[in-house]
C-alpha cells in the first residue's frame, strides 16, 4: 500500500515534467543522442572524473578476462585447493598498478573459472600509488568500518578490497568477480566449507 502511495506522485512528476519539456524535445533528442555517444566513447578509457558518468565494472585483470578457463590461461601452477576452489600463480611475471611492481599474484579459480585475484605489496608508498591508481580509475574508495587503510570498491559485479597493515607495512588487493566466486565462498564471505 505504501509502495503504491509513493509511486503515483513519482509518476505524476515525471508527467509533468515531459509534458513541460515538449517543446525543445528535438533539439534534446539530438544533445541526448550526441551526449551518449560522447558518453560510449569516454567509457573506453574507464575513467571517472565527472559526477554523474557511468563507472564500468572491470571485465578482467591483467588481460584474463572473468570467466576464463583455468586451462586457457599459460603457464599457471596450482598452489592449493579447496573444494571447489583452486589458487594459481604464473612464475616470473612482473604486474604494474599505479607506480607499484607487484610479482605475487594468486588467481582465484571457482569451478574452473577465473573468479577473483589476490595480490600482496609491501610498503606505504606502495598502497598510497595503488589507492591512488583505482581511484582515478574508478571512483573514490569507500572505507570499510571507518579505517582509512581498509578500502573497497563495488563496481557492478566485481568488488575490489585494499587493505594495509601499519605494523606489517604489508597491503593487500583482490578483486572478486562475485557471479563466479559466489559458490565458492561461504555465508560469511570465506571459503566454503566441503
Amino acid at each position: 500500500m505504501n509502495i503504491r502511495f509513493c509511486i503515483v506522485p513519482l509518476v505524476c512528476a515525471l508527467l509533468s515534467v515531459s509534458a513541460f519539456a515538449g517543446n525543445g524535445l528535438a533539439a534534446k533528442t539530438h544533445a541526448a543522442k550526441k551526449s551518449h555517444r560522447s558518453a560510449e566513447k569516454a567509457a573506453g578509457d574507464e575513467t571517472v572524473g565527472v559526477p554523474g558518468k557511468v563507472i564500468q565494472e572491470p571485465n578482467s585483470f591483467h588481460g584474463v578476462k572473468w570467466g576464463t578457463p583455468m586451462a586457457s590461461v599459460p603457464d599457471l601452477t596450482v598452489v592449493e585447493k579447496d573444494g571447489q576452489a583452486a589458487y594459481a600463480t604464473v612464475a616470473g611475471v612482473v604486474y604494474r598498478i599505479g607506480d607499484a611492481f607487484l610479482s605475487d599474484v594468486v588467481y582465484g579459480f571457482c569451478q574452473g573459472k577465473f573468479a577473483a585475484v589476490m595480490v600482496e605489496y609491501k610498503g606505504r608508498k606502495a598502497h598510497a600509488s595503488i589507492r591512488d591508481f583505482l581511484a582515478a580509475k574508478y571512483t573514490k574508495p569507500l572505507e570499510m568500518d571507518g579505517h582509512p587503510d581498509d578500502l573497497a570498491w563495488p563496481l557492478g559485479n566485481v568488488f575490489i578490497r585494499m587493505s594495509f597493515s601499519k605494523e606489517k607495512d604489508t597491503g593487500s588487493l583482490s578483486y572478486f568477480y562475485q557471479p563466479l566466486f559466489a559458490p565458492c565462498a561461504g555465508p560469511d564471505g570465506n571459503k566454503a566449507a566441503q
